[in-house]
């Protein structure tokens, strides 16, 4: 049998930021929107392997609830979350680069019956709104500093 492939797309950036400043942005849930594009609002209690937590994503004309589950967490380190309404996933990979942030990210969408509505092209912009927001919101969290 075989299974249809997911839809995604991957970049890998240098951040200029310590890893444990991304993480604070990466690593915790409920700051995505301040990075996120389109992540509105996140509720998250929990914070560990396996447990989910509630989205608000802007669509175009709407907006929609999700529930989000994280499937890898690892502290300073790696994240990844899939939506189990959608399909969608995220994964990021820090690893420290002197006093920057190597950044290997990946934004697709597994087969679920919304790949036929998001294509490659969309996924692509959305990982460099993504890639660019972190990259703000990091240099906003160091100026505060």
């Amino acid at each position: 049998m075989l299974v249809p492939m997911s839809s995604s797309s991957r970049r890998q950036v240098v951040v200029d930021a310590p890893v444990e400043a991304l993480w604070e942005l990466i690593g915790d849930p409920n700051r995505h929107p301040e990075w996120w594009p389109r992540v509105e609002e996140v509720e998250c209690d929990l914070l560990e392997l396996g447990c989910t937590y509630r989205q608000v994503t802007r669509k175009p004309m709407k907006t929609i609830e999700t529930t989000i589950s994280i499937e890898a967490l690892e502290d300073c380190r790696e994240l990844r979350v899939r939506c189990l309404d959608t399909g969608m996933f995220a994964h990021f990979l820090l690893t420290p680069a002197q006093d920057s942030t190597f950044v290997d990210a990946e934004l697709g969408i597994e087969p679920h019956g919304a790949e036929k509505l998001v294509g490659r092209l969309f996924i692509r912009r959305w990982l460099d709104q993504s890639l660019e927001g972190l990259r703000r919101a990091a240099s906003a969290s160091s100026s505060v500093r």
